[in-house]
């Protein structure tokens, strides 16, 4: 039977923030760019790795993605690309209300790997963790062992005490390699049942609303 938890951590992207890429696609619309355009010059460059991991700041990542946009199709990119850093994808709701709860019970970290503008996304979107690990700040990203040791230790818990829930299968290999209880995120509801089973005393007060029928 698994060890009760003391801890929880949480993966950002995927579980608690959900990305549409709506900013993204209108700043391509608007600049006449090809789909992809901006993930391509943003997320598939070297640029990101050194900012996912703090060696650029996100502000600096983001004006290099721009000159180099800018350079290859020309000035008037500059005017549109406020649309894809202006959006800042959407929390889920089940989820967040989900993480209130958990928190009266249990300390509960983030643990992304994303740039320096976590906290800042985390004050925009009111989402409130105990301990707040961006990549960035810890000078290494997922899948290291590094990174979820370092969080361990942070939140003052053994690595077999915290739970972790990621939707990213190589990420959860990873923790529980490290020695935490990791689990595969599937949603709000097949979280709060495996957080029970971990002895977590969630209420049907403590679980997240169902969602509203579609009409």
């Amino acid at each position: 039977m698994p060890a009760r938890i003391e801890g929880l951590l949480l993966d950002m992207n995927g579980v608690i923030r959900h990305w549409r890429n709506t900013g993204a696609r209108t700043s391509e619309q608007l600049a006449g760019l090809p789909d992809g355009t901006i993930a391509r010059y943003a997320y598939d460059h070297p640029a990101y790795r050194l900012a996912r991991v703090g060696v650029l700041t996100d502000q600096q990542w983001a004006d290099d993605v721009t000159d180099r946009l800018a350079a290859d199709f020309g000035p008037d990119v500059r005017t549109t690309l406020h649309h894809w850093r202006d959006d800042r994808g959407e929390p889920d709701p089940g989820m967040t209300t989900l993480l209130a709860h958990i928190r009266r019970h249990i300390p509960v970290g983030v643990l992304s790997n994303c740039t320096d503008a976590l906290p800042d996304d985390l004050a925009l979107h009111r989402i409130e963790f105990d301990h707040v690990f961006s990549s960035a700040s810890l000078g290494v990203d997922k899948p290291s062992p590094l990174a979820f040791r370092l969080a361990a230790e942070h939140m003052g818990i053994p690595p077999h005490a915290l739970a972790y829930f990621d939707d990213e299968p190589t990420f959860v290999r990873a923790a529980e390699a490290v020695g935490l209880q990791a689990h595969l995120f599937t949603g709000a509801d097949a979280c709060t049942s495996r957080l029970r089973k971990l002895g977590l005393p969630l209420t049907g007060h403590d679980e997240p609303p169902a969602p509203t029928a579609a009409r």
